[in-house]
């Protein structure tokens, strides 16, 4: 079985800046308030940068500066390095979508694709149409 290797948010706080100029003002509320739920049911703590950072600040950036649909992160766990991007389409603006890609840039894996998945699947074969 894969080991599954993660790099995490050290101390497990992350800090983060949400774009004024990418997100209207609900919008950016439904962000902060995914990420107070974060704080409220985890050990995780969600420090709010101010200013844009640059590029080489280890921060979690919520983003949309072409007005997209789509959702995607550029790092899964932390991004030692550099700005890690969280780009919000209007199609994941929800709580469960936003939900989601923060677990992801946190550093958990989706369900379906962790190494230990196979031992939870139960997999129903005569509910598989023939030739599929």
């Amino acid at each position: 079985m894969a080991k599954e290797h993660f790099v995490f948010w050290p101390n497990g706080t992350i800090p983060f800046y949400v774009n004024p100029n990418h997100f209207a003002k609900e919008q950016s509320l439904a962000i902060m308030s995914t990420l107070s739920n974060f704080m409220i049911k985890t050990c995780l703590k969600f420090i709010p940068v101010v200013f844009e950072p640059p590029q080489n600040r280890h921060v979690m950036v919520f983003e949309n500066p072409r007005g997209i649909r789509k959702c995607t992160i550029s790092t899964v766990g932390h991004a030692k390095e550099d700005v890690h991007r969280i780009t919000l389409g209007y199609d994941c603006l929800k709580s469960p979508q936003i939900d989601m890609l923060v677990m992801k840039a946190l550093g958990f894996p989706f369900e379906h694709n962790r190494a230990s998945r196979d031992i939870f699947i139960d997999v129903q074969f005569e509910n598989i149409e023939p030739g599929k």
